[in-house]
């Protein structure tokens, strides 16, 4: 069973800490970067709750800390979107690219840093969607 979200953002942040660090594509492309990243999973007609932050601060090739609900770190990148967007994006229906320039997240930070980094980025989300996550709506 997975972590639920968005009842349990740490548990959520605790497997997706230990994803990401159980693959050597992602340490292969996040080697030489040093990021935090903010996930903001926002309110919307489905879910009405508060906002959901998680935090994962990646550090050459690992997540090297990751926490739910942590809406005082200090990030670099931020990736916001309602929680519906959220929901389809792990559900794998929204690839990396499309959450990063569509029209349904919102995406904070250097551009540029993130296109020099775009592989990290992208085993990001891919091993986001490889979390087992239920949804609460």
């Amino acid at each position: 069973m997975g972590a639920t979200l968005p009842d349990d953002p740490a548990g959520w942040a605790d497997r997706f800490q230990t994803r990401l660090n159980d693959r050597d594509s992602f340490e292969r492309a996040a080697a030489g970067f040093t990021a935090t990243f903010r996930l903001l999973v926002a309110p919307d007609g489905t879910y009405d709750g508060d906002p959901v932050v998680v935090t994962v601060v990646v550090d050459d090739g690992a997540a090297v800390a990751a926490a739910g609900n942590d809406a005082d770190a200090d990030y670099d990148f931020t990736l916001s979107g309602p929680y519906t967007a959220w929901r389809a994006l792990l559900r794998g229906e929204v690839d990396a690219a499309a959450a990063l320039t569509g029209e349904k997240f919102d995406v904070e930070g250097s551009t540029m840093r993130l296109l020099q980094h775009r592989e990290a980025v992208a085993e990001l989300v891919d091993t986001a969607q490889a979390v087992d996550t239920e949804f609460a709506y």
